[in-house]
This record gives C-alpha cells, sequence and structure tokens, in this order.
C-alpha cells in the first residue's frame, strides 16, 4: 500500500512524494495522521536530514496495533511523543506529514498519549509545543504567588504563558508591539510593550521591590523565562537581581552570550536551561486542554492540506501574518 508524504529538499523547500506506507510489527502501531503543526525547526531545517520525511507536532488515530502491544486499541485517537518515538536526536523526522506513522516499540504514557473525548484533533496538535512551553516554566517550579516575566510570544512564549495563568499565575508578558495584546491578555497576562514604556519602571509598578543580598532594593520578580533567545535578555535578568531568582531559558541563541559572573555571585540568582518536555509537562498539557483551562486553540492562524505544504512553510515563516500553522492531513 502507497501513502503520501512529505519530504523536506533544502531549508523551506519540500515537496510532497509517493512511498510505501509502513509495515506494523508485532510491538508497533500505526496512527493514521489527522493534524499536525509546523515548528520552526521544519521551516529552517534544523535537525532533519536531507530528503527525509519530517513534522513532529502531530496526533492522530490508530489504524493497525500490534499483537503485543497492550493497552491499545485501533481507533484510539492519539498523540505521539516524538522524543520516544523516534531514536535519539531524530524526533524532527518523526513524519507528522505523512498520511500515516509507525511508532516503534509503542507504549502507553510514554511514546503514545490518548487523547480526551472532545479534545479536538486541531488543540491535540498543538501538544508538543504546549509543553516545550509548560516546561519553560516548570524547570524553575512556578507556583501561584511567585511574580513571572517570560520574554517572547511565539508559539511557545504563549505555550509557556498559558500554562502560567491556567495555574493560577498571571505573567508579565514582554512584548516590542501590540500585534498579540488581545490574546495575551485574555489568557490573563499583563503585557508590557517595550517599544512604549520603560521595562523596569512598568515591572517595578507591578511588582514592586524587595532587598536584595547586600541590602540595595530589587526588583521583586522570582523567575524570567526566556522563550526569545534575545541576547539582552540574560542583561536583562540581571538588572533584577532578587535573591535566588531564577531565569529559565528555553528560546534558542546560537551566539555566545556574555554572563557577569560577578553580578550571579553577588545576587545569587540562577540561570537553567529548559530542553524540550517530560512525561508530566506533557499530562498537564492535556488536561489543560482538556479542561479548557486555557485559550491555545485561538493560536492556530492558518491550516493547509498537504498538498499545499510549500505554501504553508512560508506562511509559516511570516511571524506577521501567522502563529501557528496547521496541515490538515485528511
Amino acid at each position: 500500500m502507497k501513502m503520501n508524504a512529505a519530504v523536506l529538499h533544502d531549508k523551506g523547500i519540500t515537496s510532497v512524494v509517493e512511498m510505501d506506507k509502513p509495515e506494523c510489527g508485532p510491538r508497533d502501531v500505526i496512527m493514521k495522521t489527522v493534524r499536525s503543526g509546523i515548528c520552526g525547526s521544519d521551516v529552517s531545517g534544523i535537525g532533519i536530514d536531507k530528503d527525509a520525511e519530517y513534522g513532529h507536532e502531530t496526533a492522530g488515530y490508530l489504524t493497525e496495533v500490534g499483537s503485543e502491544v497492550k493497552s491499545l486499541d485501533v481507533g484510539n485517537r492519539v498523540f505521539i511523543n516524538p522524543m520516544e518515538a523516534c531514536p535519539t536526536g531524530r524526533s524532527m523526522m518523526l513524519g507528522g506529514f505523512s498520511e500515516y506513522i509507525r511508532v516503534p516499540d509503542a507504549e502507553l504514557g510514554k511514546s503514545i498519549y490518548l487523547l480526551p473525548d472532545g479534545l479536538s484533533y486541531d488543540e491535540a496538535a498543538l501538544i508538543e509545543p504546549f509543553a516545550v512551553g509548560t516546561h519553560g516554566k516548570n524547570v524553575p517550579n512556578a507556583k501561584p504567588g511567585d511574580h513571572v516575566v517570560v520574554y517572547g510570544v511565539g508559539t511557545i512564549g504563549l505555550s509557556c504563558i498559558s500554562g502560567l495563568c491556567a495555574q493560577g499565575i498571571n505573567p508579565v508578558a514582554i512584548v516590542r508591539n501590540d500585534t498579540k495584546r488581545a490574546l495575551l491578555e485574555k489568557m490573563g497576562a499583563v503585557v508590557c510593550n517595550i517599544s512604549e514604556v520603560d521595562e523596569f519602571e512598568f515591572l517595578k509598578e507591578v511588582f514592586g521591590e524587595s532587598t536584595g543580598r547586600v541590602g540595595f532594593p530589587v526588583l521583586d520578580i522570582d523567575i524570567v523565562v526566556d522563550c526569545a533567545g534575545a541576547p539582552n535578555i540574560v542583561d536583562d535578568f540581571l538588572r533584577m537581581q532578587k535573591r535566588f531568582s531564577q531565569l529559565s531559558v528555553v528560546g534558542v541563541n546560537m551566539n555566545p552570550t556574555p554572563v557577569p559572573l560577578v553580578q550571579v555571585m553577588s545576587s545569587e540568582v540562577i540561570i537553567r536551561g529548559s530542553c524540550a518536555y517530560d512525561d508530566a509537562d506533557i499530562r498537564e498539557v492535556i488536561d489543560n486542554l482538556a479542561s479548557g483551562r486555557t485559550y491555545m486553540k485561538e493560536i492556530i492562524t492558518h491550516h493547509y492540506k498537504l498538498d499545499d505544504i510549500q505554501e504553508a512553510l512560508t506562511m509559516a515563516a511570516d511571524r506577521k501574518q501567522a502563529i501557528k500553522v496547521v496541515i490538515d492531513m485528511e
């Protein structure tokens, strides 16, 4: 049996080809893909081999279940965790833009998660990026009562903010324009447009001041989550200087960033990395989506058919028009 699948030839250049549908082994499952979101890595080609199947923000239903697979049945609506379903370092090539995906050694609660009744496939396609943003706020253990600032309001930043608001935390979102103000405020965030106001005066007004390690007044901010990868964020965080405050680094910045260690030492702040997600993040995201505690579905700005994936990739690269672009696979 044949299927259609998108393969990436070069950055931003893809085509839909016909290939053999994957076969199901005794410990495997086959998922019919229904929705797949386009990630920034799909546009840039980072982590994707030339002419390989790709796409990793995906959901669908099982059409085949191997004889040795437990607790899964044909017809189950599922999310695939690409970090567990793919070999190490190859999660970007799960095959979300293929009509069928084989999950080897399928295991419920590890590589496969059941979708609750009522959770749409559109929402399910957001689980993977939502989990990345959720991990960003869970690494520093954000809890109600914490004063939190989030830099970056792309898909991951919005995911982080949505997870915080679902938890009862209303963060300040640092932005440079008001294009997403309505959505951010609907989610529950406080918007700081640094093109119009002084960032630090704004944060002082919202959160107030505390006493620093050596007695000087500092901003009363507990956690900063970097979902932007901008070079100024480390310096901004170190200017805040609250003792034991944490910077969670989610955004990708490929360039070296100077860190004045004397400021780290004198304020006893903590800088932490946040990469991908864990089982607890995925479960939290599914629960938040299923319970309606978020407005994440509203970040989907465009839908395309698989045959139009080249046009979809172009749109996904246009940050002025698109937030999350989704491919309708059936």
